[in-house]
């Protein structure tokens, strides 16, 4: 490393520490100032407390379950669009793989709307929950099966298949699946399953509306974090907090870690081939993907749909009309909540605010850490782990975090500072930014500047001549990637925006949401508000799905 290197590898280190570390760790001091150091008690707190009753076994139960369901949906898809040649298979990985990037609100927004009385009408009937919220999650984290799955199998030699077949242990299905689909599939199925574990586990906005008196351990933190680290106020908020921070932080920190291992083991060993070469043509694989694109589609069209359909006040409450009512009231606004347009506003200046910090920063720990493997390796896994630390966090946790820390700082900027949002969303969105631009450092062929040092340009010139070109793809999904993350922030920002100016468009999805059900517009006016978040999420969709490496096997 040179210099300048060596100082912007400082410098990095240094803003990343204080943007993500030190609020959160001003956040625990706060709290075990409030509730003592005493981590068991902090978690026997939580089945003490009315309010935290049996979350820790129905957050661990319904991501059991829902992880179940996830893989019995999406490996037989990922295995016939893997496994057999389509006719505009990028679109069909594209949309089958759009849940990946759907907001948490807009899925809740959508089931909610098939369920309740627009659509099935079985929201009455409270043992409908549990299994509607299994589904969402399962429609949620449908793309990551595929995403893990789908590389490893349409780049298989079919070769290994065929000469398996004239062996004896290849002559029944049971010995093909044990000797070369089990050994090949397993890593990469394990590893999506920790995802969706993950994913599930600290599921909010899904919680917060479908299952409404049951409550994960995510949805807890975020009721009681108004109360949590006030010392002399219901001070029994602080245990809970760090009881569930605990938990999910072990939890979270053990899957991570486990699909990290993984997804190493799935960098498959086996005899590569071309897709071309690799798959073959199976139209009865249309039985499982059309069904598949159905169930991918029926949530989203089902918001578009409600935001048009408004019940008749008029006439019978079954009665419903055909009407724009509800985007009328959603870009009006009242006494109670602000126009779509000023939540966009928002949204945009938190996303913009947070892309000019988090993908610079990414791109500067990113560097400096593939500058490190060349001369300290033990050192830049370290700092690779360290940038990784918000993985470990779920967004409640940060949002806390940055609450508490901001407010032990400053008391005033919890509802002065304007761009506290945007602070949680950097947390949350700089390692994502390490991950996707990592790898493609590691790709990039040093020759290059080897030569162009020879050639006597300078480091700057290096960057703005070479690498920026080369890597402009990953820095754009990068780029797109923390566009979409920032504005389909929910868990983070309910708790940071204390302001009512703060509004951004997932809180006011939740706030129409939240307006009383006898209210004809309610329904109509969240979904018209979803629409809107939904229609920019999938173009910037569309524009990873432009740049990204077909062969990534994983989230990114």
């Amino acid at each position: 490393m040179n210099r300048s290197q060596k100082i912007i590898g400082a410098v990095s280190v240094f803003l990343y520490t204080s943007i993500t570390i030190i609020p959160i760790f001003f956040a625990l001091d706060r709290l075990i100032l409030v509730s003592g150091f005493n981590p068991i008690y902090w978690v026997q707190a939580l089945d003490k407390n009315f309010v935290s009753q049996n979350t820790i076994g129905f957050t661990f139960v319904q991501s059991f379950f829902s992880t179940i369901l996830t893989i019995m949906l999406g490996f037989p898809i990922a295995w016939v669009l893997g496994r057999y040649s389509w006719p505009f298979k990028s679109f069909l990985r594209s949309i089958l793989t759009l849940p990946f990037v759907i907001p948490a609100i807009i899925a809740a927004m959508g089931f909610l709307t098939i369920t309740g009385p627009y659509g099935l009408d079985i929201r009455t009937n409270e043992s409908t929950w549990w299994f509607t919220l299994i589904l969402s999650h399962a429609w949620f984290n449908i793309a990551l099966i595929i995403r893990f799955c789908e590389p490893v199998l349409s780049t298989l030699n079919p070769n290994l298949e065929e000469q398996l077949l004239l062996l004896p242990n290849g002559v029944t299905l049971y010995s093909r699946l044990k000797t070369l689909w089990i050994p090949i599939l397993t890593p990469a199925i394990a590893a999506a399953s920790c995802m969706t574990f993950v994913f599930s586990f600290t599921s909010f906005a899904l919680v917060k509306w479908i299952t409404v008196r049951d409550k994960t351990l995510e949805s807890t933190m975020a009721e009681v974090s108004s109360s949590a680290g006030i010392q002399g106020y219901m001070e029994s908020s602080s245990d809970i907090v760090l009881g569930a921070s605990l938990i999910q932080f072990l939890v979270l920190l053990t899957s991570l870690w486990l699909m990290s291992v993984l997804q190493r083991n799935s960098r498959s060993k086996w005899q590569q081939a071309n897709e071309k070469v690799a798959q073959s043509k199976n139209f009865r694989g249309w039985f499982i993907l059309v069904p598949a694109i159905f169930f991918v589609m029926l949530p989203l069209i089902s918001v578009i749909i409600g935001s048009l359909r408004v019940r008749d006040v008029n006439e019978n409450s079954s009665s419903f009309k055909w009407s724009a009512e509800g985007w009328s009231e959603a870009f009006q606004g009242s006494y109670s909540f602000p126009p779509l347009s000023e939540a966009l506003f928002n949204s945009l200046i938190y996303s913009c605010g947070t892309l000019i910090v988090a993908v610079p920063l990414g791109y500067a720990l990113a560097s400096t850490i593939h500058n490190l493997e060349e001369k300290n390796l033990s050192l830049s896994k370290i700092l690779e782990m360290y940038t990784m630390l918000p993985f470990a966090l779920s967004a409640a946790m940060i949002g806390l975090g940055v609450m508490l820390g901001i407010i032990k700082l400053n008391p005033s900027s919890a509802y002065d500072f304007r761009f506290l949002p945007a602070l949680a969303h950097i947390i949350i969105t700089v390692p994502f930014v390490v991950r996707i631009i990592l790898p493609a450092l590691r790709s990039f062929d040093l020759s290059y500047d080897d030569n162009a040092k020879v050639l006597g340009i300078n480091s700057f010139q290096r960057f703005l001549k070479i690498k920026l070109p080369l890597m402009k793809g990953s820095i754009l999904v990068a780029t797109v990637f923390t566009l979409a993350m920032s504005l389909g922030e929910f868990g983070a920002s309910f708790i940071v925006a204390r302001n009512s100016e703060w509004v951004t468009i997932p809180l006011l999805i939740d706030s129409l949401r939240g307006k009383p059900m006898k209210d004809p517009l309610t329904v109509p006016a969240s979904n018209a508000v979803a629409t809107v978040l939904m229609v920019i999420t999938m173009i910037l969709f569309l524009i990873v799905e432009r740049f990204r490496n077909k062969n990534d096997r994983g989230m990114f």
